[in-house]
């Protein structure tokens, strides 16, 4: 794909878009736009064929297809999906509930989680729904879940894929622009490779406006008529808001523009709301809704200081702390994100988490491993050397063992000098 991408840039540096260059761009354009249908769907499922017969013959559709089948495997094996069954089974429960009683026969909606805690959901013209973990891991209940996956299928059903290829079949220069810019984005790259040009561009511009309020209009009336309240969708866009503007951090995807959410929930305001909302629509299943993704919330929570997010992945352990408030691996991430973090005084919160994911459980190597790190940093060695041996003995296979061998090392040569 990257060869693919030099060529297309190059040419399209060439002569102002010359006839050549235009076809590939078009050509590759279609091709990525797709995003294969037959990863997903079943053999009972007749494919949906998107390309407008005047842009392909019936010999580059075929092709189109091969390719997009490729590309749509490409993010399912490339270790980009979150792998729970259960998780993925709830989550096309609620696809169930909203799913018309008319879905076109050819078209299968189904949703799936990857590993990223970027706010983003994106789907694809064959039905498949990604929602990013990092946006799982903002939401609060299953009615904001209903609202994002109902926006999503409304872009599948009213076939509003197509529409963004014929707008952006003649800008190729734009497409490959924004490509780049999830390219150089820090945790990015393989999902940017997999996703495709045009996926990449749709996840970050969304759609034109009018499809936007199309997709909230369907939307609304499928989280209501499916038993939610369709409020619940502001709630989350006022949420996703604050939280941007607390943490600081880049969210490069159409889910985290300031001015793209505050249209989004102008849009719902704009919508009007029956008056048996607030007594009709009470239950948000949110318990249920918190114990299906309670895994989800610290893994996530690992994603985001990985990526130096600490403020997410704090309130991604902060929350799933509410459903099970004696965790051992939760205090050890708490530990991790101050330890990590490194301001005035983090070291010492980071050992307050440590001790205790240790009296929960003694047998847990990590934090003896952390607690030493944190003792090294301030050059008590013989306390540090105390906690990577408990670490090696706890864990004698560890995948580190060689890097806390080091610093054993370095422990032992200190004492031996002084």
């Amino acid at each position: 794909m990257v060869s693919s991408l030099t060529f297309v840039a190059t040419h399209i540096g060439k002569a102002k878009m010359n006839i050549q260059a235009s076809k590939l761009c078009l050509y590759f354009l279609g091709l990525l736009l797709l995003a294969s249908a037959t990863a997903c769907s079943t053999p009972s499922k007749p494919k949906i064929s998107l390309v407008p017969d005047a842009l392909l013959t019936s010999e580059d559709e075929q092709m189109l297809w091969q390719k997009s089948e490729q590309e749509q495997r490409a993010l399912e094996s490339n270790g980009l999906i979150y792998a729970d069954p259960q998780l993925e089974d709830y989550l096309n429960q609620v696809v169930a509930k909203l799913t018309p009683a008319d879905l076109p026969s050819d078209l299968y909606i189904h949703a799936k989680v990857i590993k990223n805690p970027y706010l983003n959901a994106f789907a694809y013209p064959n039905g498949m729904i990604y929602i990013h973990s990092g946006l799982l891991a903002r939401m609060e209940n299953e009615a904001q879940l209903a609202a994002v996956l109902a926006h999503e299928m409304t872009h599948c059903i009213h076939r509003h894929a197509l529409r963004a290829f014929r707008k952006y079949k003649n800008q190729p220069a734009l497409v490959i622009a924004v490509q780049q810019r999830l390219l150089k984005t820090r945790g990015l790259r393989e999902l940017a490779h997999s996703m495709g040009v045009t996926g990449a561009m749709v996840a970050i511009s969304g759609y034109a406006r009018e499809l936007e309020a199309e997709a909230d209009r369907v939307g609304f009336e499928s989280v209501l008529q499916a038993g939610y309240n369709p409020k619940e969708a502001l709630s989350l866009f006022d949420q996703m808001l604050a939280d941007i503007a607390q943490d600081g951090h880049e969210e490069p995807f159409f889910f985290g523009s300031h001015p793209k959410i505050r249209q989004r929930a102008a849009n719902l305001r704009n919508l009007p709301m029956p008056a048996m909302i607030e007594t009709a629509v009470a239950n948000n299943h949110r318990k249920h809704f918190l114990t299906k993704l309670e895994q989800l919330f610290l893994d996530n929570a690992q994603l985001d200081i990985q990526l130096g997010r600490f403020q997410a992945a704090k309130k991604g352990v902060d929350k799933f702390l509410t459903i099970k408030p004696d965790d051992t691996r939760a205090y050890f991430l708490l530990g991790e994100i101050y330890r990590q973090r490194g301001q005035h005084r983090d070291a010492h919160t980071a050992l307050d988490y440590y001790s205790r994911a240790i009296t929960l459980d003694p047998g847990f190597a990590a934090p003896h491993k952390a607690i030493g790190l944190i003792h090294y940093k301030k050059g008590q060695h013989a306390l540090a050397k105390k906690f990577f041996e408990s670490c090696l003995q706890l864990s004698p296979d560890s995948p580190d063992k060689a890097y806390i061998k080091d610093y054993l090392k370095q422990c032992t040569l200190s004492e031996e000098s002084s």
